[in-house]
């Protein structure tokens, strides 16, 4: 990753997507539930997003693929970002993102079942045996235990949108792709908070959560990412998953007081190894001598 402007995208990028754990602790803890704060957050993101992503040439390459979108505005938007919440409820926002580092691991899953991949070496089934490893880890955690459960559950969610995206939308630029998941998911998360949780009644604390996740974190965050893969391509911007963590470890220790035992430090660690065992390349096999 080479000059100023990688390095500075890299680092806005490590930040955006670093710090809604963060704030989604805090917006927790103003009023919000679940599922308003993912409904509030997506709506936000929705209008920033959608005039810049859904012009008329990106919609033209989505045309005639809506049930493919709301399954992946389910998939990728709306059961991930309830289920976060729903786990910060009890696991520290740190602890959280390092769970959702696991997303690589469900990847190389999700890949081997829908036949995408091919079979994994004996590294990347090291990596992701040692992965698990690292979210049982946390899981012993004080404040861990079944909160990590829905934490798991959104990793896998993502795993299996990146690949349903890859899979379904290749063509499509991946701004689009976002800006039309979000319109999608807000709509449905708006009905989903109006039945299932009383309309919150939110600390202004709160409400600057909902807008740094919305606009910061959400509409901001996709398109510095996007602009950082095209800047430095793919594999760099992958180093987001290992970067945006250790901001969230970082925030959550400093300004919410998180502890920082050596479980925690054992279970980041295992976690991070297994995913860079699962996606490193495997090296090249040697030529025949026939």
């Amino acid at each position: 990753m080479a000059g100023a402007r990688a390095w500075g995208l890299f680092a806005a990028v490590s930040v955006l997507w670093g710090v809604p754990y963060l704030f989604i602790g805090v917006a927790l803890r103003s009023g919000f539930g679940p599922v308003s704060l993912a409904a509030a957050r997506v709506v936000l993101a929705a209008l920033v997003l959608a005039p810049f992503g859904l012009r008329r040439a990106r919609r033209e390459l989505l045309r005639g693929r809506g049930g493919r979108l709301a399954v992946l505005a389910v998939v990728e938007v709306v059961v991930p970002f309830v289920l976060i919440p729903v786990g910060e409820q009890t696991v520290a926002s740190g602890t959280a993102a390092v769970v959702i580092a696991t997303e690589p691991l469900f990847v190389l899953v999700t890949g081997l079942v829908l036949g995408t991949r091919a079979r994994p070496g004996t590294a990347a089934v090291i990596g992701l045996l040692v992965g698990l490893g690292g979210v049982a880890v946390l899981s012993g955690v004080a404040g861990g235990g079944i909160g990590v459960v829905p934490l798991v559950a959104a990793a896998a969610c993502y795993a299996v949108g990146a690949v349903l995206i890859s899979h379904w939308f290749g063509d499509v630029p991946a701004l689009g792709v976002a800006a039309a998941m979000l319109a999608i998911a807000a709509p449905l998360l708006v009905v989903a908070t109006l039945v299932l949780e009383p309309l919150p009644t939110p600390t202004l604390a709160g409400l600057a959560a909902i807008g740094a996740l919305g606009v910061g974190a959400t509409a901001v965050g996709f398109v510095a990412f996007f602009a950082l893969v095209a800047t430095s391509g793919p594999d760099h911007a992958a180093l987001i998953t290992y970067a945006a963590p250790v901001v969230a470890v970082a925030c959550g220790a400093l300004l919410l007081h998180e502890p920082l035992g050596p479980r925690t430090l054992l279970g980041t660690a295992l976690v991070f190894a297994g995913a860079w065992l699962a996606t490193r390349p495997r090296p090249a096999q040697p030529p025949s001598r026939e």
